[in-house]
């Protein structure tokens, strides 16, 4: 060839080298970006850790290195994380696309223009920059008194920069939205949620990308593979959530008083966990049950409300009547009365609803008889009343039982012997908050796969509802001194404590993030909504696994689904020793994932 011609094809030869270097690999035309990797949804990488081997593509089960490849159901949202690893300059003006993934003539949407707040119907790309909060001190244990693990040598002691909050990036810039800047020597996680439709996304493979962007400079493009199956999840949840949230944190966090708009900003926080397949309960209010009672009869979920996706039209399977004890009028006349509204509501407009009478919260011993009292006076009452269940956060006991009708017990205390006496005595036992090794903790300094792993303990012991304490938790609890000074959740990861060395915990009880903060408004957002976090994205693919389970199972395949569970699960509960069962790896769980999926497509 001659010198010609390769002087003709030498700006061709340089746009060959810039691409085989838009990867993970090192480059100098990378835009201050040297590494931009992907991972699956249920690792944790730290803003500080620079070697992770997921980046070469070893144990990660979405990255080879070179592409990003993904598996989903009709009906279903899966996610990966990007990685963007900023050298020593740091980086300004980042931002990602995902172009839409096409198979033919069939196209998922991509992520640009991004849904506006608010949006949750549709189908497509969604993409949220990941916040991190620095955990200094792990999650305290004591090996007498419990605490956020159950043993000592249970703690997995994760400190350092931990992603959990997530950003939409429709949010204010400089404050998560895109675009954003990214410190020295530092990593960003990108996290994208790719919802398949039900309808009009047949089997096959669909093709796109993911481009990096530096200012307007293009510096990495991403091969993106989604395989879609051919078959949909159910709109309807067989495992059954139950998390907790406060109208009062979320007033005040928007600056909202009660009224339309803020029944409107509740309902928000309640579609966006029906997207995550989650269900919330509130304090339990007449008033409550009037202004939401479209999450229970469904019509909160419907495209003409703001709704399209997982569980369209379909209500929530739960109310909690007067949540933490607190709200009726203690008297057996005014039992009495409310046990009668209250059943004679459910019984006509949402029979299929479960709902019970929250009696009382984690009672010491000295209100057993208080309990029993009052429990007698809604199981006598002669009318109507007498079918409002009973509820309480303690596991059976011999000292109540006639007295409650449905226990839910801590699963540091819960006993197999107690349980299934209690089931065969006609009594519901659902479980409260959670303690390694028994299960995984639901605190920040946890690993990826902690919530994604409580839907298949509970698959495994028969346990019908699970019960997260907050979701809102944003202010001092009541034993915290002091205990009126609200908290920076963007800043504080220490969200609970006692007061006391064995009662700190990173992030317990918040699940949800304001996009407004009236309260701190140097951290608002400027997202007039709920933000989800990666604890609840994780929490939406273990219940999305139990889907696989169910269809598996239907298929004929039950003893498989068992063995699947038994083989990654094989000592939890009160099965557990020292040291937690199952693995940290989120490929693990994948695996089991793509299992399930050939039992279903193999009938």
């Amino acid at each position: 060839m001659s010198a010609e011609a390769l002087t003709c094809l030498a700006p061709a030869f340089a746009l060959v080298a810039l691409l085989l270097c838009w990867t993970s690999a090192p480059s100098d035309a990378s835009g201050g970006l040297p590494h931009v990797w992907a991972v699956d949804d249920g690792e944790k990488i730290f803003r500080e850790t620079l070697d992770s081997p997921l980046k070469s593509g070893e144990g990660n089960s979405v990255w080879d290195g070179e592409t990003v490849r993904l598996l989903a159901a009709r009906n279903e949202i899966v996610a990966f994380q990007l990685i963007l690893e900023a050298g020593t300059e740091g980086c300004r003006e980042v931002n990602v696309r995902v172009s839409d993934l096409t198979n033919g003539e069939h196209a998922i949407r991509g992520s640009h223009p991004p849904p506006k707040p608010n949006e949750h119907r549709g189908d497509g790309v969604e993409l949220f920059t990941e916040h991190y909060l620095q955990v200094e001190t792990p999650s305290y244990n004591d090996p007498k008194r419990g605490g956020f693990n159950w043993t000592a040598a249970a703690n997995p002691k994760l400190t350092g920069w931990i992603p959990d909050a997530l950003i939409p990036f429709a949010a204010a810039t400089g404050k998560g939205g895109a675009p954003f800047d990214i410190p020295a020597n530092s990593n960003q996680g990108v996290w994208v949620d790719i919802y398949v439709p039900r309808e009009g996304a047949p089997p096959g493979e669909y093709r796109g990308s993911i481009e990096v962007t530096v200012g307007d400079v293009a510096v990495a493009r991403l091969p993106l593979v989604l395989e879609v199956l051919d078959f949909a999840l159910p709109d309807e949840n067989h495992y059954r959530s139950m998390v907790f949230y406060s109208s009062e944190n979320i007033a005040s966090r928007h600056g909202l008083r009660r009224g339309p708009k803020l029944t409107e900003m509740v309902l928000q926080y309640h579609r966006m966990a029906h997207r995550h397949r989650i269900e919330l309960i509130g304090g339990g209010s007449w008033r409550e049950l009037q202004a939401l009672a479209g999450t229970l009869t469904g019509d909160t979920f419907t495209p003409e409300a703001g709704y399209r996706g997982p569980g369209e039209g379909v209500g929530n399977s739960l109310f909690s009547v007067n949540t933490y004890g607190v709200l009726f009028p203690d008297t057996e006349k005014g039992y009495r009365e409310e046990s009668d509204r209250w059943v004679a509501w459910f019984e006509e407009h949402a029979p299929d609803v479960e709902y019970f009478l929250y009696l009382i919260d984690e009672p010491r011993r000295d209100k057993l008889e208080w309990i029993k009292e009052r429990a007698r006076w809604i199981h006598d009452n002669p009318g109507q009343g007498s079918r409002l269940p009973v509820f309480t956060t303690r596991g059976p006991m011999d000292s109540l039982i006639g007295s409650i009708d449905i226990w839910c017990a801590q699963t540091g205390y819960s006993r197999e012997d107690a349980h299934k006496a209690a089931l065969e005595r006609g009594e519901r036992v659902w479980l409260y908050a959670a303690y390694r090794p028994r299960t995984p903790g639901d605190v920040t300094d946890e690993y990826g796969i902690a919530f994604r792993l409580k839907p298949w303990i509970a698959r495994k012991h028969g346990i019908a509802r699970w019960f997260t304490w907050e979701s809102t938790h944003w202010y001092p609890n009541s034993n915290e001194e002091p205990n009126d000074v609200p908290k920076n959740i963007f800043q504080n990861a220490v969200a609970f404590t006692t007061g006391k060395p064995y009662g700190t915990g990173n992030g317990d009880g918040t699940f949800f993030y304001p996009g407004e903060d009236r309260v701190f408004p140097e951290e608002d957002r400027g997202y007039p909504g709920p933000m989800s976090s990666i604890r609840m994205k994780m929490y939406r693919r273990g219940i999305q696994d139990i889907e696989y389970m169910w269809l598996a199972e239907q298929a004929g395949h039950k003893q498989a689904v068992a063995k699947v569970i038994a083989e990654l699960l094989p000592a939890t509960m009160w099965e557990a020793g020292e040291l937690p069962s199952w693995s940290n790896s989120n490929a693990v769980y994948e695996r089991a994932r793509r299992k399930l999926a050939e039992l279903i497509k193999g009938g």
